[in-house]
């Protein structure tokens, strides 16, 4: 069960984007330089000639990088040791491969275990190259039923779980024509405002364990009445109303978010 890689190519923005570079937060950092992401496997259930057709794939990738042009750019070092990305479409690498020596179905029959599943149809793990590394990988990796496993293997600097499945289901989106919510790349919207406070509250100071602590704490949590657990459940329109309830009166140009609300 071996894959070959037939080619890699380089997908740039459809058209080209402004050259600029973001910063990263400490918050963005905390994870280690790997490649981390799902495959997904589409069986070609019809026999369909050319099924999951690269070049429409390409093209429709390309379109939504238009509005996700970081990924397409790289990882650098500030002079001061922080991170930036480099926006400068260098283009996210994509790669065609074959697995000619099994099928969707055969991996249906023995339950999708680990040991079947053929190697090489992700590089996530991967530790990132430290000279300007690329944030963004996809195989399209084709079975000799026609199926295809399509993964992909993100920079976990620059994107989360939540980030990466909507970066996804936009790329569907655009794929089929249909309109997206671009992201948000503003980074001063992370910025604090006002003068930070100098008091630092009691529950942020850290203290020294003692004896005597750990056996405070354990005759506190024998003398804790039952716990009761309430399930608060909120529709999308309720969530909207509570936004939109509290974001009366706010200045124009900023605004209040759905976790903000709750």
């Amino acid at each position: 069960m071996s894959v070959t890689i037939k080619e890699t190519l380089y997908v740039k923005p459809a058209r080209p984007t402004k050259y600029v570079q973001i910063p990263l937060s400490n918050c963005d950092i905390t994870l280690p330089p790997v490649y981390v992401g799902p495959i997904y496997f589409f069986k070609n259930v019809l026999k369909k000639d050319n099924f999951m057709n690269i070049q429409k794939l390409l093209a429709s990738l390309g379109d939504v990088l238009n509005d996700y042009y970081p990924l397409a750019g790289t990882l650098k070092s500030a002079p001061n040791g922080s991170y930036i990305i480099d926006c400068n479409d260098r283009g996210v690498q994509f790669i065609i491969a074959e697995c000619s020596d099994i099928t969707i179905n055969q991996l249906e029959e023995k339950n999708w275990e680990h040991a079947v599943i053929p190697y090489g149809l992700l590089q996530s793990g991967t530790i990132a190259n430290e000279i300007d590394p690329i944030l963004s990988i996809i195989q399209h990796t084709t079975f000799v039923d026609g199926s295809v496993a399509l993964g992909f293997a993100i920079h976990h600097y620059i994107m989360d779980g939540t980030g990466l499945f909507t970066f996804i289901k936009n790329w569907g989106l655009r794929a089929r024509l249909e309109q997206i919510d671009p992201p948000i790349h503003d980074r001063s919207l992370l910025k604090g405002s006002g003068n930070t406070s100098t008091y630092v509250p009691d529950e942020y100071v850290l203290m020294e364990p003692t004896e005597n602590f750990f056996s405070n704490a354990q005759k506190s949590l024998k003398n804790l009445s039952s716990l009761t657990t309430k399930i608060f459940r909120f529709s999308q329109d309720d969530l909207k109303r509570l936004r939109d309830y509290y974001s009366v009166g706010i200045p124009n140009g900023s605004w209040i978010s759905t976790n903000d609300a709750l």
